[in-house]
């Protein structure tokens, strides 16, 4: 049997006529009486008796019936599923990030991503880059976000290069400039990333190619404990644009701060990971999509510049 044959069945059985099961199901009357017919010498048994004009079940009728109920059931649920799988409303979004973007931009991005009232399963879990790169290797799903990596033949790597600004008081009298350089900065006091980051060492780099002094009076691995101190001592941060939007997220769109063009340019270099074995879902996949198009949008045009 199949499940045309199924669905035919199941529209005799809820109209007890075989004219308005055919025309249920888009067929002949003829073509009706040649359907039950069939799957009765299939199954070797009597499904129907006839009595003025009408069909009636047999026992083993109403039996086949639940069957196909089931059957027909299970089949609609799971039509019904990959649908919403399909238009993105239904399945499981796994993202794995270094803890800095799943503070507020993640969540924030995830939230614009998910639709409304969908059956979506999302999950965030903050790692280090080097657990992400061997979770997505070992099962073949999910996005990640981590710090430069080197080539995987179990990943798909696609690297971005995140230009910095400069965080300071909107008091500070730096505020009124544009673009801020290492000769603007030759003394100020600084709120930086960790002096082993990578970041950290372009920054020192480029103080000393400029024979500029570095004044690093407070130091994080994370940027936003950075901005209290910005906002309260007047230090000065080099911020990548991950964490401008975490500054305008947080602190609802508060002007305490603002945001400069740094030059020469230092940049944030950062990876979005996913499987190179096994095809991601359609759900993951377009995140996926989404979160590198938001990346280098907010890193070519960082938001509050003047």
């Amino acid at each position: 049997m199949n499940i045309r044959q199924l669905k035919g069945f199941a529209a005799v059985m809820d109209s007890g006529l075989i004219s308005k099961a055919a025309d249920k199901i888009g067929i002949t009357q003829p073509a009706m009486s040649k359907m039950i017919k069939q799957i009765e010498d299939e199954l070797g048994i009597r499904l129907f008796e006839r009595s003025r004009g009408r069909l009636f079940p047999t026992p083993e009728a109403n039996y086949l019936k639940n069957v196909a109920n089931s059957v027909l059931n299970q089949l609609n649920e799971a039509t019904r599923f990959l649908q919403d799988y399909g238009n993105m409303r239904a399945g499981d979004l796994r993202v794995m990030s270094i803890p800095g973007p799943s503070l507020f931009f993640l969540p924030n991005l995830i939230n614009e991503f998910v639709p409304a009232l969908s059956q979506v399963n999302a999950s965030l879990m903050a790692w280090n880059s080097s657990s992400i790169v061997n979770w997505i290797s070992n099962h073949q799903s999910g996005v990640g976000l981590v710090e430069i990596y080197e080539p995987n033949p179990f990943l798909r790597l696609e690297a971005l290069d995140l230009r910095c600004v400069c965080a300071l008081s909107k008091l500070h009298k730096l505020a009124t400039k544009e673009v801020i350089t290492p000769n603007d900065l030759s003394g100020e006091n600084l709120a930086l990333i960790v002096s082993d980051h990578p970041l950290f060492e372009d920054i020192h780099d480029v103080f000393k190619a400029s024979n500029c002094q570095m004044n690093v009076r407070f130091q994080s691995d994370l940027f936003v404990p950075q901005f209290a101190m910005i906002e309260e001592r007047g230090l000065i941060g080099i911020i990548d644009p991950i964490n401008v939007r975490n500054y305008e997220i947080y602190s609802r769109q508060s002007d305490d701060i603002v945001f400069r063009r740094f030059e020469p340019r230092v940049s944030l270099k950062l990876t979005v990971v996913s499987p190179s074995l096994r095809p991601l879902s359609a759900l993951e996949n377009e995140f996926r999509s989404v979160l590198v198009g938001e990346l280098a949008k907010v890193s070519e045009h960082p938001s509050r510049l003047p």
